[in-house]
């Protein structure tokens, strides 16, 4: 596939790295000359110097061939023109990052179909949708939900004292079906078999029919905990979508807002009702107790800056605070982050990658999901008829190594399947794979691929 990617900030050179890694013919537009060094310097991509909204620029990108075309610059009338421009060339997918929610915020139609863009992206956005999700799931450290919402996916710590802990995966035992699809022990994942032990210390991807999944949880004494005091440390953008979508929500949740400028301090606690603002330091120990944070059932710190965020998760887990999640942006970091006493570390350029591997990936894909640091892939994807895996049991379909069948849905059946269940033609059918394994997946759900 030949991709443009305009823009080698932190999100566009993230993406560009992804691509390239993947074999793709990837051409990064920069007018930023320090940028096109350090890209020319660490990717093996082409590198063209200029503007994404100059169609001279994009002709000399090679835009008249190209597949894809993702405009991430931190214009937002610059990444919506380029793909505009892009669209007149015949490019069949463009995305665009667009920041301002004036732009698309709109009960009369959808942006993307006016201005002919196929994706609009907004990182902070994404970033506190997927917060939102684990302040609901409080018990779990990732949670998707797929065929909408039927079918829910959680990522979950194995302490100690777990029902689970020692146990092999054959001897679990529930009312309603479940499967592990996948165990992340000490930073490497793999598919476990039936045989398979479960350790304190691993972290296991479970999937279920989202309506079963209390009743597994209930069954392994796993408890459903509330969230009913969250504290939001950054009144930025992300804190700002993050708070704006659980004032929205069934369930209300006490939210408190400690943002350092005054200005948008302000400007916050007016938009938004239900929140108390306070203007402070979050990384100032005394403002957190004389602010009673520890008092919060989660820690949310999504400020600008990664070592604000890290410190005041540390000291939120030092105050006995019981969960706390922090944004991370440095993707180099991570490995180490991980390994210190912060339950959720979010990078919001793998989470905006994730959305876009939809629109990379062959085949009618439906969304593709992220995860773990070997970044393994959730794949909801619609079974082609005529492909390897239709009309057969799944025991007798050659899945490569470092893949699985977590999920199919018919209709408005969901099917936690065994090695005797079948993959009919239009089912959805969601596959974890590991990364080496994704290509050889996709040929098994496509019409003409040759599977293994």
């Amino acid at each position: 596939m030949k991709c443009i990617i305009i823009g080698a900030g932190k999100v566009g050179f993230s993406i560009a790295q992804l691509l390239s890694s993947e074999d793709h013919d990837v051409t990064v537009i920069e007018n930023n000359e320090e940028r096109q060094q350090v890209v020319n310097e660490a990717l093996d991509v082409e590198v063209v110097h200029g503007s994404g909204a100059s169609w001279s620029v994009l002709e000399n990108a090679g835009v008249k061939s190209a597949d894809m075309v993702v405009a991430v610059t931190e214009s937002d009338e610059l990444n919506m023109i380029a793909c505009l421009l892009a669209k007149q060339y015949g490019v069949k997918t463009t995305v665009a990052r667009v920041r301002n929610t004036d732009y698309v915020s709109t009960p009369h139609f959808s942006p993307e179909a006016l201005l002919g863009i196929d994706l609009i992206i907004n990182p902070e956005q994404v970033t506190a949708l997927e917060i939102a999700k684990i302040v609901r799931n409080p018990e779990a450290l990732n949670v998707d939900f797929y065929a909408g919402g039927k079918v829910q996916l959680l990522e979950l710590p194995i302490e100690a004292d777990s029902a689970l802990a020692g146990k092999k995966l054959k001897e679990l035992k529930s009312a309603v079906p479940f499967n592990i699809v996948a165990v992340d022990r000490q930073h490497a994942m793999h598919i476990p078999t039936g045989g398979d032990v479960i350790e304190a210390g691993d972290h296991i991807y479970l999937m279920g029919r989202t309506a079963d999944i209390p009743k597994v949880e209930k069954t392994f004494h796993i408890y459903h905990s509330k969230v009913e005091h969250l504290t939001i440390l950054g009144g930025g953008r992300t804190g700002f979508y993050l708070a704006h979508l659980l004032e929205h929500q069934k369930v209300p949740v006490n939210i408190k807002i400690i943002e350092k400028d005054p200005k948008r301090a302000q400007e916050i606690s007016e938009a938004l009702p239900h929140s108390l603002v306070i203007n402070g330091d979050g990384s100032d120990m005394d403002l957190l107790e004389q602010e009673n944070v520890r008092q919060a059932d989660m820690l949310v710190s999504v400020t600008d800056d990664d070592k604000i965020n890290l410190l005041s998760s540390l000291m939120g887990k030092n105050m006995g605070i019981s969960k706390t999640i922090a944004k991370i942006k440095r993707l180099d970091v991570l490995p180490i982050i991980e390994k210190l006493d912060i339950d959720v570390v979010l990078n919001p350029r793998i989470l905006t990658a994730g959305v876009i591997l939809k629109y990379i990936r062959r085949g009618d894909i439906i969304s593709v999901t992220v995860l773990g640091e070997e970044r393994a892939e959730m794949i909801e994807l619609y079974a082609q008829s005529g492909s390897v895996a239709v009309n057969k049991k799944l025991k007798d379909i050659r899945f490569p190594g470092g893949s699985v069948i977590g999920a199919i849905v018919r209709g408005e059946e969901v099917i936690i399947p065994d090695g005797d269940s079948e993959i009919h033609a239009s089912d959805r059918v969601l596959v974890f794979a590991l990364s080496r394994s994704i290509h050889k997946v996709e040929k098994l759900f496509v019409n003409g691929g040759k599977g293994n």
